[in-house]
């Protein structure tokens, strides 16, 4: 598995697939309301659906990451992300 849990924090290491969909998203409903971390600093690429529940979970609860020195595509996205333009509840 690319992505390890620990407590509140989740690690992203090498590439995360579509495969890692299922249990990230039941990882964010165990933890809801609490404060997530993601820890990307090892992250080389991030599937489009794992980077989707990341902004659903921004939006509603409180949400750090960290990244590795190389801004990546990923990291653009995800701190560009305006969570005051999501209108789905």
């Amino acid at each position: 598995m690319a992505i390890t849990y620990e407590g509140n924090i989740a690690t992203f290491e090498s590439v995360i697939y579509e495969d890692e969909v299922v249990s990230f998203r039941d990882f964010l409903q165990e933890k809801a309301p609490d404060e997530v971390h993601i820890n990307m600093v090892t992250c080389e690429d991030i599937h489009l659906a794992v980077i989707q529940l990341i902004m659903a979970y921004k939006k509603n609860y409180s949400f750090t990451y960290e990244f590795g020195e190389k801004i990546k595509l990923f990291q653009r996205v995800i701190e560009g992300f305006d969570i005051s333009e999501n209108y789905c509840n």
